[in-house]
């Protein structure tokens, strides 16, 4: 009986053991299936047998911008009530920032989301990054100008302004650094495409921009003061979106925004994936889900809840002052386009060290309109010298041939820092009050004493040479060299060559006034060092020539 029972219960413990064993490898072929194919596009994570817990749990990193990030965070949150198997990871980063950090090899997460195709160009035009395509738009705000209320009651500031009325009257606008921030980058492009193909527009907003670059604070510190409506506190760069949340939180003291009349650029958020190995099913659902969630209803409902402009949309959120229609987002730049300003921002960013060299030879005495081209020069210099910023360095020499000592240049004013005193009272002022008399200093019977000069201006910089600053010689001169005692061009050419140091590079940018001044020789000049050569054929016009040539000038090496 014995035997029996021990044969009997052999026989149901292998009937229960098999069965385990085809229970376990079942198991075992669900998950390797799950954890191969992933789940289905309708469920990114993979919920436990009995509905608690997760078989499998997905994080999906979306990397966009601080002030988009809420939009994000809230469709992300409706997908993880609906799915709690899967969590999107939401980091926030400048777009500048993302944007440098694709091209330096690091892919921060499986979508992106900046507010520009500004930076999408950016990273495609390294050869080395992952080529990216943006998709879908998901939401924009244009970029307008936050005035503080008691400015705004002072200047009468509001609603639309042409950009020649913004950048010249009182409101001064503070901007941040136009590499880092898509606002400003956007505000100076539309400024530049407003104002640019006329002397007065170039050289308005080449002064602006001096000014703006000696004044760059963080962004979010200048919407903060000029919020508090504090002593003085200035305007500043914002964007639609902006000044709606300053209102709604603050309508004690709201921000007055002043539209660009000839339309302003839009900060643009669109989804851009961003290469992973992670592409399983689960990945691409999880993703697909997202985007659907920011552009369905809901998604739409809370762009527009956040401020922003849903696509499509004709107006953004109601702003004091401001029609419906006021404002005309224009179209974003190119990446050639955005390149163009930001280059004009990097080069006046930098202060300047400069010498500069006037012709005072008899030909300047001669009349254009109710005045003489020495006096034209003379307020052109007046002009530069206004948009200085006092941490720049300027000294002036005058030349002609026959000056006391027997050279062809005579030193007015030294270089030094217009902030620095020189005798009674600070160099810019002692620099204004040279320009205005330069007439005192003219050589009626006097000659172009010009290669001597050039020669001895350059090595005067090169003696004294500053790094950190743009050094340079800017010549005016409305002739050619008259000098026959003094070196010929051949020699002038071969001079500079033999001290050019390109770790210290001092380009002379020459500037020709009228039709007698020898342009292809100014131009050889300002080649053999890295300058640039201007011609105002017409004197009248040598104000505006001579800021541009400023503004435009090289950068350090």
């Amino acid at each position: 009986m014995a035997d029996d029972a021990t044969t009997r219960g052999g026989g149901t413990f292998a009937r229960v053991l098999g069965v385990l064993v085809v229970v376990v490898v079942l198991a075992l072929l669900a998950w390797a299936l799950l954890r191969d194919d992933g789940a289905t596009p309708a469920t990114t994570g993979t919920p436990g047998p009995t509905g608690g817990g997760c078989a499998q749990e997905l994080t999906v990193p979306v990397t966009t911008t601080a002030d988009f990030a809420p939009v994000v965070v809230a469709a992300a949150d409706r997908l993880e009530d609906e799915d709690p198997c899967t969590t999107y990871a939401v980091a926030t980063s400048t777009s500048a920032d993302t944007a440098e950090q694709i091209r330096s090899g690091v892919v921060p997460s499986r979508v992106w989301i900046p507010d520009s195709e500004v930076w999408v160009e950016r990273v495609n035009e390294d050869p080395q990054a992952p080529a990216l395509t943006a998709g879908p738009v998901l939401a924009t705000t244009p970029v307008l100008v936050a005035v503080p209320a008691t400015l705004a009651e002072s200047t009468g500031a509001g609603g639309p302004q042409p950009w020649r009325e913004i950048l010249s009257g009182p409101l001064a606008p503070r901007i941040a650094d136009p590499l880092r921030s898509t606002a400003s980058l956007l505000l100076l492009h539309s400024a530049h495409a407003a104002l640019s193909g006329t002397p007065e527009g170039d050289q308005l907003l080449g002064a602006a921009m001096i000014q703006m670059s000696r004044l760059v604070a963080d962004p979010d510190e200048m919407l903060t003061r000029a919020g508090d409506d504090a002593e003085a506190a200035p305007a500043v760069v914002a964007t639609e979106q902006q000044v709606a949340g300053q209102l709604a939180a603050n309508a004690v003291t709201p921000l007055q925004a002043v539209v660009p009349a000839e339309g302003t650029g839009a900060l643009t958020y669109t989804w851009v994936p961003l290469p992973g190995t992670d592409n399983g099913v689960g990945m691409r659902g999880a993703l697909t889900a997202l985007e659907e969630a920011l552009t369905d209803e809901a998604g739409t409902a809370d762009v527009r809840a956040a401020g922003f402009r849903a696509p499509g949309d004709d107006a953004g959120p109601e702003l004091p002052g401001v029609a419906a229609d006021a404002v005309a987002p224009l179209p974003q730049p190119t990446a050639a386009e955005a390149d163009a300003v930001v280059t004009v921002w990097s080069t006046v960013a930098v202060d300047m060290r400069m010498l500069a060299v006037i012709d005072v030879s008899g030909s300047m005495l001669q009349p254009v309109g109710d005045q003489t081209r020495i006096a034209l020069a003379g307020a052109s210099a007046q002009t530069a010298l206004s948009v200085f910023p006092l941490s720049s360095q300027v000294g002036l020499w005058v030349f002609s041939t026959d000056h006391p000592g027997g050279t062809d240049w005579t030193e007015l004013a030294p270089i030094a820092p217009l902030h620095g005193e020189e005798g009674g009272g600070g160099h810019r002022e002692d620099l204004l009050a040279a320009t205005a008399t330069l007439a005192e200093h003219a050589r009626p019977g006097g000659d172009t004493g010009l290669y001597d000069t050039v020669l001895a201006a350059y090595r005067q910089v090169q003696d004294t040479y500053e790094p950190g600053y743009v050094n340079s010689v800017v010549l005016l001169t409305d002739g050619v060299n008259e000098d026959d005692d003094g070196i010929s061009l051949d020699e002038l050419l071969a001079e500079l060559q033999a001290l050019i140091d390109p770790s210290r590079p001092i380009p002379v940018i020459t500037v020709g006034m009228g039709p007698g001044a020898d342009e292809e020789v100014l131009r050889l000049i300002a080649a053999q060092t890295g300058g640039r050569s201007y011609l105002a054929r017409d004197p009248a016009d040598i104000r505006t020539v001579f800021v541009d040539a400023l503004t435009h000038r090289p950068r350090p090496g």
